[in-house]
């Protein structure tokens, strides 16, 4: 089953492992990039891929491409 292309906000944590109101300060800062349609805030698949790359960088003492 293919990724979908985004995710509701909400639907984040059942999906990445990350809590709900780090995810949301996360959303805040930019960290994670979302975008809204409406009321509705979503957040791209890719930059969850994107956050978590960079976090694995960022431990491994490199730099985020």
């Amino acid at each position: 089953m293919a990724e979908p292309l985004a995710y509701r906000a909400e639907r984040v944590p059942e999906v990445f492992p990350i809590g709900r109101t780090t995810l949301f300060a996360l959303l805040k800062t930019g960290e994670i990039e979302s975008f809204t349609e409406g009321r509705a805030r979503f957040v791209p698949h890719q930059a969850l891929v994107n956050y978590m790359q960079r976090k694995i960088a960022e431990q491994q003492g490199g730099t985020a491409a």
